[in-house]
């Protein structure tokens, strides 16, 4: 294949994603600005508004881009279309799901930088940034693709994410206390710390994440798993 064919393909897929690439993340960081702007009204210090900015990247922000790749894995209505052509599917959701990676991420640095221009960065060296808010989202959207490969379901998919999210945040103390379960806390840097360690353990979290995809494109190789009981 081409250079120009594949980026037309890439083109298409980024277009296929639609709204879903840019609203999810930019609706994460909406929604973290909101939060501190009433936390700011509230009387809140300086440094629970750089934690509260800093939690958007690493929690809210991994946590939307997550849900949209789930919708397009097991929303897609035209599955059986797809399935029909002789184009690989599973490189058809691959471009759909790196879309919406590359638009967090996009979306993520562009963010980063506004933090750190208005002097409210409180997170590692900013250098070592993109270790805030890539791994976890790797990690989500990774576990959330694995799943809704295996059940079919964007139910199943979208409450796994939301209760591992949420168990997280209520034990991520004692997560962060075990050392072996730290690598794979979500939100080491908001709620340990940069510690001894940090940039090892969220390389691993981003590795689990990539092996979970890797997973999901196994079972992948047999594509009617896509297919829901009504639809095979």
């Amino acid at each position: 294949m081409s250079r120009q064919a594949r980026s037309e393909l890439w083109r298409h897929d980024f277009r296929w994603a639609g709204w879903a690439a840019w609203v999810a993340p930019l609706g994460a960081l909406v929604a973290t600005l909101a939060m501190t702007a009433l936390a700011v009204g509230s009387g809140a210090g300086r440094q629970q508004v750089r934690d509260l900015l800093l939690t958007g990247l690493e929690a809210i922000v991994p946590l939307a881009v997550a849900m949209a790749a789930v919708t397009a894995i097991a929303g897609d209505r035209s599955r059986e279309l797809q399935l029909s052509l002789p184009a690989n599917y599973v490189a058809t959701l691959g471009r759909r799901v790196g879309s919406l990676l590359g638009a967090g991420f996009a979306v993520c640095v562009v963010f980063s930088v506004g933090v750190l221009a208005a002097g409210c960065w409180s997170g590692p060296r900013f250098v070592a940034s993109p270790l805030v808010w890539a791994p976890p989202t790797i990690a989500l959207v990774g576990l959330g693709v694995f799943i809704a490969v295996l059940t079919r379901s964007v139910v199943l998919a979208t409450s796994g994410l939301a209760a591992l999210w949420l168990a997280q945040q209520i034990y991520a103390s004692t997560i962060g206390a075990l050392e072996w379960a730290r690598p794979f806390l979500l939100f080491q840097t908001t709620r340990v710390g940069v510690t001894d360690g940090w940039a090892l353990d969220r390389t691993l979290l981003a590795v689990v994440g990539v092996v979970l995809v890797a997973a999901a494109a196994t079972l992948l190789r047999r594509p009617d798993r896509l297919l829901t009981e009504e639809e095979a």
